[in-house]
């Protein structure tokens, strides 16, 4: 960059922190921050240094942000991260990009909140912590890189928006209130400031204050028209509903409707039992109304245990009475633990289908990586995905096809399937049964054929919701058709 844009740059940027140096000289107000000291030679010495010494990071990294956020983000946040319309712009569904300028909520997040944002998408971290519509970037951008769009983003702050969210970001001097805290920086209950961390870690004021539960040491809170369950020292949080199995009652819908929960009934001994002593799993077949139930096992959290039905996952008290149906978040470390064990489940799961019962499609030279696809051949999408396998396998992945009949047994690709899996060659006429090459199939009613309702009973275990679906070898799922110049660097990357 020449000389006289730095200089532009900086009068920009020093336009916005002056302002807010000289009003807390002015008003003679103690300044607590590390980043800044209340004397005036210090103010002169910033003119002439970059605006990284009063903040976590240097000139270069925003100027590597600006780059990175113009090519990824500015089309939905504007290019100046000031949103398309005021301080919210509107994408193509209808959902809204916020202004990440200081101008809204941006600033009420701590940077390990807004890193896994960008890393995962909104829905990744509890749901309601952003927008469900906010893509993820982690398999196109390092963790330097998205630093740097948070140091981009940041420097369009005013100073005394940048203080604001100094004062709350973990690690920092200035903590809201008078908040007493534990080794593992979580606020300690009882000093009435959970609310206040609800706060920070969700990045809304729209959070109820906490109030008890049926269950020892969780907590419900209320932010927007969304519930969610804390444990009593701030770390984990459930998103989900509360259920009391004894009573068959959604504790979470009675507080939406403003219900009060029903007076205990007697349960049969035979579905009593403490969990510690006894298998609750029936109990939660009997409940949940599904036999695909996993044996509950431990969590970070004393006296809460996971269970898996079917694609989803419940948290159940130790005593089998109450379980919480949804995903649980550790607010420390930003990690939805619910996603993890899904990917680990994922990984389990498709390890059931034999490689020799897959159409297989090798990488071109060394294998970098394997994906499994599940398929359809009346699926328009899988089709356009599958003409463009060739550029997959040129990159190294190898691609490993799973049959799965999006209507089951009357959908109108299941006879196709399995005439596809009776075939000798099962790639080649895939390629047939999707219409991409000429040949005939064999009639389907082999042996071969019955892994067709294998792939499909698979593809609704892990929770499919159409195809293609595609699973890396981790777990990790990508749900529908994406290009192929998008989808080899998500594959290629960890």
């Amino acid at each position: 960059m020449k000389l006289n844009a730095k200089i532009e740059v900086m009068a920009k940027r020093w336009s916005k922190v002056l302002p807010g140096i000289f009003l807390r000289e002015i008003g003679n107000q103690t300044m607590k921050s590390r980043f800044l000291r209340p004397n005036l030679v210090v103010i002169i010495f910033l003119l002439y240094i970059p605006q990284a010494e009063s903040r976590w990071y240097d000139q270069d990294t925003a100027d590597l942000g600006a780059k990175i956020f113009q090519q990824n983000c500015a089309a939905c946040h504007g290019a100046n991260a000031q949103g398309l319309a005021g301080q919210q712009s509107s994408n193509n569904d209808g959902s809204l990009a916020p202004a990440l300028n200081g101008t809204a909520h941006a600033w009420h997040h701590p940077k390990d909140v807004l890193k896994q944002i960008i890393k995962h998408g909104g829905s990744k971290v509890g749901g309601s912590i952003a927008s469900g519509s906010m893509p993820s970037f982690v398999d196109k951008l390092s963790d330097r890189e998205i630093d740097s769009v948070i140091a981009y983003i940041q420097s369009e702050w005013p100073e005394d928006i940048y203080q604001k969210w100094a004062s709350i970001e973990p690690g920092n001097s200035n903590q809201p209130g008078d908040a007493r805290q534990n080794n593992a920086g979580i606020i300690i209950p009882g000093t009435n400031n959970m609310t206040a961390l609800l706060k920070k870690r969700l990045g809304t004021d729209e959070v109820s204050d906490p109030v008890v539960t049926p269950v020892d040491d969780l907590y419900q809170t209320q932010f927007g028209k969304d519930y969610a369950y804390l444990t009593g020292d701030g770390r984990y949080l459930f998103m989900g509903d509360l259920i009391d199995l004894q009573q068959e009652q959604n504790l979470t819908n009675n507080a939406k409707r403003n219900l009060e929960t029903p007076l205990a009934k007697t349960l049969m001994p035979e579905t009593t039992g403490v969990l510690k002593n006894r298998n609750i799993t029936d109990l939660l077949k009997l409940r949940l109304g599904s036999d695909d139930i996993s044996d509950p096992v431990k969590t970070p959290v004393d006296g809460i245990y996971a269970a898996r039905f079917g694609a989803n996952y419940a948290y159940l008290t130790e005593d089998g009475r109450y379980v919480i149906v949804g995903s649980m978040v550790d607010l420390l470390q930003g990690l939805n633990l619910t996603t993890i064990a899904r990917k680990r489940t994922a990984v389990a799961l498709l390890s059931q289908f034999d490689t020799r019962d897959k159409a297989i499609f090798p990488a071109v030279g060394e294998e970098k990586a394997v994906i499994n696809i599940f398929t359809d051949t009346t699926c328009p999408y899988c089709k356009k995905l599958h003409e463009e396998l060739p550029k997959l396998q040129e990159a190294g992945i190898s691609v490993h096809y799973l049959p799965y009949p999006r209507g089951g047994q009357d959908g109108p690709g299941y006879q196709s399937l399995k005439q596809v899996w009776c075939a000798q060659d099962r790639a080649n006429a895939l390629s047939i049964g999707k219409g991409l090459k000429s040949g005939s199939l064999p009639v389907g009613d082999c042996q071969s054929g019955d892994l067709v309702d294998k792939g499909y009973a698979l593809g609704n275990q892990l929770g499919m919701a159409g195809t293609p679906a595609i699973f890396k070898s981790n777990g990790e799922s990508i749900q529908g058709y994406v290009p192929y110049q998008k989808l080899i660097p998500k594959v290629l990357k960890n």
